[in-house]
């Protein structure tokens, strides 16, 4: 959340170059990504499951928008779960859930 924005594209760009070089594998990305995908599915059904937490953000637009490029699904948000086991991160008071399971 605190890089520069060069420093994101930077990432997105190696990022979307290792997702690339798998084939004819399965690809599982478990990652602390520091977006918030949201709640909503808003036209993204195939990745999103509607189970998401609180509102996405500009960091989870390109989480959510890489994973249909790829044809991935954020897992973590396909299955309902009590308020409490809905978040991964706190500070501050401030609850949101960063860490996707992508496959």
């Amino acid at each position: 959340m605190e890089c520069q924005e060069q420093e994101k594209e930077l990432f997105s760009q190696e990022f979307e170059a290792a997702i690339k070089t798998v084939k004819e594998e399965k690809l599982l990305i478990g990652a602390d990504m520091n977006g918030r995908v949201g709640k909503r599915r808003d036209g993204y059904q195939e990745v999103h499951g509607g189970h998401g937490f609180a509102i996405r953000n500009g960091d989870g637009d390109y989480l959510i928008e890489m994973a249909q490029s790829f044809e991935l699904a954020c897992m973590n948000t396909w299955f309902p779960k009590l308020d409490k086991y809905l978040t991964s991160y706190e500070s501050g008071g401030v609850q949101s859930k960063i860490d996707y399971i992508m496959v």
